[in-house]
């Protein structure tokens, strides 16, 4: 029996694309970018004229993460070089106490790995006009670079992304309690 050679072509083929299927199987997928989320009770804040007074009716604004989106890309010699740009969308609210000028907040970005263990953060300062208007809608953009040669590299399955407003004692207790949690 004759095999053709366009059939040994098409078999030789077929068994690379085996082996390059299996030995794929084994290797980490490191253009997986981690997961990236906004951590609930952080996700707003409350700013108010009076911090003894912290009520909606004694507010100055209110500052919402309404979304975010990341795009990431690896580097160096293994790919444990992680970049990330970590976009957010903003809603502010002027609350009845705001008389104008500029508002202040910071937000945080912080990379853990998948037990919780905090490998880096940065908290980035936000300023803000409402130009007369009720409500504004704004993106800030932060960027991250994190070194995961310590931690075994792994790729972007093993690392989580968090991102809220930095929040004082006060805050975190109005959010919780507005949030009924």
């Amino acid at each position: 029996m004759m095999v053709s050679p366009w059939s040994a072509a098409r078999a030789i083929l077929a068994l690379a694309g085996v082996a390059l299927f299996i030995a794929a199987c084994g290797t980490v997928n490191t253009a997986v970018c981690p997961r990236v989320a906004v951590l609930n009770h952080a996700s707003s804040v409350t700013k108010f004229a009076s911090a003894s007074k912290n009520e909606p009716a004694n507010a100055l604004y209110r500052l919402e993460m309404t979304d975010i989106s990341m795009v990431c890309k690896y580097s160096g010699a293994g790919s444990d070089q992680l970049e990330a740009n970590v976009k957010v969308a903003v809603t502010a609210r002027r609350g009845p106490k705001f008389s104008g000028g500029i508002g202040r907040v910071v937000y945080f970005v912080v990379v853990t790995d998948r037990t919780g263990a905090v490998l880096a953060k940065r908290t980035f300062p936000v300023r803000f006009d409402f130009r007369g208007k009720p409500e504004i809608k704004f993106n800030e953009g932060a960027w991250m670079f994190v070194d995961l040669s310590a931690r075994g590299g792994g790729g972007g399955a093993g690392y989580e992304i968090w991102t809220g407003f930095q929040l004082s004692d006060a805050e975190v207790a109005y959010n919780r309690r507005r949030l009924g949690l």
